[in-house]
C-alpha cells in the first residue's frame, strides 16, 4: 500500500471513535426476507459500540447519489431487526477523505 492510501486510511480512522469500538465487522454479508421481498447485501464496515452501531459504506469519490442513501437505509433496516441499538449510517469518500453522516 503506498503512502497516499495510508494517509487516506489514517484520515478515516481519525474521523471515527475507534477506541470505543467493541466489535468490528468487515464485508458483512446478509440476506433477509420482508413482505415477500428478498434483500441481499454486503455492508462494507460495521462498528459496534456499547450503545450504538455505525454502518460505513466506502465509495471511491462520489457520495452524493440518492441510490447510496437507499442502499444504506436498507442496511440500517436489516440491522434494526438484529439489534435495538441506535444505528447511524455514513458514506466515506476514499479520494476526498470525507465521512458524511446520512
Amino acid at each position: 500500500i503506498d503512502d497516499y492510501y495510508k494517509g487516506k486510511i489514517k484520515d478515516f480512522i481519525s474521523q471515527i471513535n475507534i477506541e470505543k469500538v467493541k466489535n468490528i465487522y468487515k464485508e458483512y454479508e446478509f440476506l433477509y426476507e420482508e413482505n415477500q421481498n428478498i434483500y441481499h447485501g454486503i455492508i462494507d464496515l460495521i462498528l459496534e459500540y456499547d450503545d450504538s452501531i455505525s454502518i460505513i459504506d466506502y465509495k471511491l469519490k462520489n457520495v452524493d447519489d440518492e441510490n447510496y442513501v437507499k442502499q444504506l437505509n436498507s442496511y440500517k433496516d436489516y440491522l434494526s431487526t438484529k439489534s435495538n441499538k441506535k444505528i447511524d449510517i455514513y458514506l466515506f469518500s476514499i479520494i476526498d477523505g470525507t465521512l458524511n453522516k446520512i
